[in-house]
Order: structure tokens, then C-alpha cells, then sequence
């Protein structure tokens, strides 16, 4: 199914931060069923930590942050990409994946909950190769690193 013709993609302004920080919040305790141990005021430090780094994009629906990216360009490290659940399934998580693709054309790493079954399918359809595990220092739970193989990486997904 194709996105909806309302979907503009645009870098991240910092009017976007309330709605943004509602987005991630709700999309991470939807894949993960985890209900997270830090309240969210600690994930917006972490978000205006993670603003001096990395370039972000978002993805609206006329006035509605509907998905959205986080990436440092220099290391190569996606860190943060989450579709709206009720947006899922309709070409946003591809057209993100473009974008970071586009920015990191030597290839990039990224890391999901070891548990999310939807975001680990999602980027082994996109070819991308799982090389390790760990855990993450801001929840506490495992989590998988994927790689990009830039002969193999699919940004049709």
C-alpha cells in the first residue's frame, strides 16, 4: 500500500519537539508491549541530547508528525526511525530508509529491541545484516545491531 498524497518530508524544526517526543514514546511502548522505566521527561533530555548530533527528518500528514528519522551522518548511525502504529504498512518506514541511505551511501548501522519481531523483519527485508547483540544503556534491554552491506542493501525494501 502507498503512502497517502498529504505526506511531506522535511527536516526536523524545533516546533516539532512536543508532538515528536508523543510519537516516539507511543511507537516504542507499542512494538516493544515494555512498559519503559524512565518517565518521559528523561526521554526529552534525551532527545535534546541527541538534537546536537544528528540530522532528523519528519514525516507529516498535514499538520501531524506521522514518522520521523534520526541519524548521525558522520558515524554512520541511524538511532532513531518510528512510524505512527495507524501509519505502518503504507511506505513510510521505506521512504525514511531512503533518505538515510541517501545521506550514508557507504552503508550505516543501526539497533532495535531484540524482542521487536515488526522492526527486525522490516530491515532484513531491506537486507540489512544483523552482526551482534548488546544492551541498550538507556532501558536496560537487548538489542540487536544491523548493517548495511552496500552491494546488498535494498532501499526498495
Amino acid at each position: 500500500m502507498s503512502a497517502s498524497p498529504c505526506i511531506e518530508l522535511r527536516p526536523y524544526r524545533s516546533t516539532d519537539f512536543e508532538p515528536l517526543i508523543e510519537l516516539w514514546w507511543e511507537s516504542w511502548h507499542s512494538s516493544s508491549g515494555y512498559e519503559h522505566h524512565k518517565p518521559i521527561e528523561v526521554w526529552k533530555q534525551r532527545w535534546l541530547d541527541l538534537e546536537k548530533h544528528h540530522k532528523i527528518v519528519v514525516i507529516k500528514c498535514q499538520s501531524t508528525i506521522i514518522a520521523f528519522a534520526a541519524l548521525d551522518v558522520q558515524a554512520g548511525i541511524l538511532s532513531q526511525l518510528f512510524v505512527s502504529p495507524q501509519w505502518q504498512r503504507k511506505g513510510l518506514g521505506r521512504r525514511l530508509m531512503k533518505w538515510v541511505a541517501a545521506q550514508c551511501p557507504n552503508g550505516f548501522t543501526l539497533k532495535t529491541a531484540t524482542d521487536n519481531r515488526e522492526a527486525r523483519a522490516f530491515y532484513e527485508k531491506c537486507r540489512l545484516t544483523e552482526v551482534g547483540y548488546s544492551i541498550n544503556d538507556f532501558n536496560g534491554r537487548s538489542e540487536v545491531k544491523y548493517t548495511t552491506v552496500k552491494s546488498q542493501f535494498c532501499i526498495i525494501c
